[in-house]
């Protein structure tokens, strides 16, 4: 077991120490995207996730979970060096299409290993913990990777090569995994791709908590979401361009530790999970209003909370996930999840255009509103959000 934890949470953390992550921006930016161009690359990187979804989950059942992420790994590496080789429209497209087919392996495969995993050892209590760890070494290596940033005077070939390496270390983490074979997996091999989605929509379709939650979950993971877009509003606050990662390095520091203490909380009422839905989306409203460095605070607060409320949701849906549909429903899942994140960046983008990121990110907050206002009249007392101890 601790060998699996140690693997597991080696590659959270250098699957995201990354130090081009609050650069990367900037640098399409600087190579002549405009605002509106820079949202529809992480639109097209959404496309590729969901175009890539049946390929993927077909891929996964092939070969399996490890080897399928390193598969992805390596698209990621391939991603990263087209943006130094060809920074243009055309190369940061073709990248960030590839950039979007690697995440799929991610989410297809990697919560699927970690959840089989902890199974085999008999764990499954641990699920939550473990899922809040991970989650916090993704975070911790995001927040580290913010002082790419600072490095920038090196030149960007450096912060590319640099996070290569990341990557490279990444895939070793995921050689040590001790892999135990699930045998819903292997029975899921005869089923031709195409039937691999249709068989995803109609577990959901049959379980309607199953589906409610996943969308409570998708919607307050995805409408807070502003991780991509750290490093411009960073700029447009007053930011200067070399300090910019430290509003990544403030922002994701607040979200791990919402991630990492959000076990403690696993027995909290479902009223008050619905209630700091409502209290991410004022707080996100109230820095829009002011936005400036000085109010950065009220979106530390609310990435804490919006970072742990996921944290506990997505632990909820994988409880109540069927084993035996795993892999198809995860899939299921992450499609939904890259047409929301789509639909906030189109949001996003519409809001810089217009002169200014505030006015997305008060929009943003208002939808978390709604969000919360949904959950209390259409899920509370229907679908109990149970105890996860």
């Amino acid at each position: 077991m601790k060998r699996l934890l140690i693997s597991l949470y080696g590659f959270a953390f250098f699957n995201k120490f990354l130090l081009l992550t609050p650069v990367y921006s900037i640098f399409m930016l600087e190579n002549g995207l405009t605002d509106l161009q820079l949202s529809t690359m992480f639109i097209i990187s959404a496309l590729g996730t969901i175009l890539g979804q049946a390929p993927i989950t077909y891929i996964t059942n092939r070969v399996g979970q490890r080897w399928s992420m390193i598969c992805g790994q390596i698209l990621k590496a391939i991603a990263i060096l087209l943006w130094l080789v060809l920074p243009t429209y055309v190369g940061f497209v073709v990248g960030m299409f590839l950039w979007g087919v690697q995440a799929g392996f991610r989410s297809v495969a990697f919560e699927g290993l970690v959840y089989d995993s902890v199974s085999e050892y008999g764990k499954k209590r641990e699920y939550s913990r473990i899922l809040g760890r991970k989650a916090t070494f993704e975070s911790i290596g995001t927040a580290l990777s913010a002082f790419g940033s600072l490095l920038m005077f090196m030149g960007y070939d450096w912060v590319t090569w640099a996070s290569v390496i990341a990557i490279l270390i990444s895939m070793a983490c995921l050689l040590l995994v001790p892999y135990h074979k699930n045998l819903a997996t292997q029975q899921m091999k005869s089923v031709p791709m195409r039937k691999l989605m249709r068989i995803g929509v109609k577990v959901c379709l049959k379980t309607p908590c199953l589906l409610s939650i996943m969308l409570l979950t998708l919607l307050a993971a995805n409408i807070p979401y502003l991780d991509d877009f750290l490093s411009p509003i960073g700029l447009q606050i007053g930011i200067p361009t070399e300090y910019v990662g430290i509003v990544s390095l403030f922002l994701l520091g607040c979200a791990t530790i919402g991630q990492r203490f959000a076990y403690k909380f696993a027995n909290i009422s479902e009223n008050l999970i619905y209630s700091l839905i409502g209290v991410v989306g004022l707080l996100f409203i109230g820095f829009g209003v002011a936005y400036n460095v000085g109010m950065l605070w009220l979106m530390g607060i609310a990435y804490m909370l919006f970072y742990g409320l996921y944290t506990l949701l997505y632990s909820q849906f994988q409880h109540m996930v069927p084993s035996h549909h795993r892999s198809v429903v995860l899939s299921f899942y992450t499609t939904i999840n890259y047409v929301i994140y789509m639909i906030v960046c189109g949001i996003v983008g519409l809001g810089a255009t217009f002169g200014s990121w505030r006015f997305s990110i008060v929009i943003l907050g208002s939808m978390m509103l709604v969000l919360c206002l949904w959950a209390f009249l259409f899920l509370r007392g229907r679908c109990q959000i149970h105890r996860l101890d």
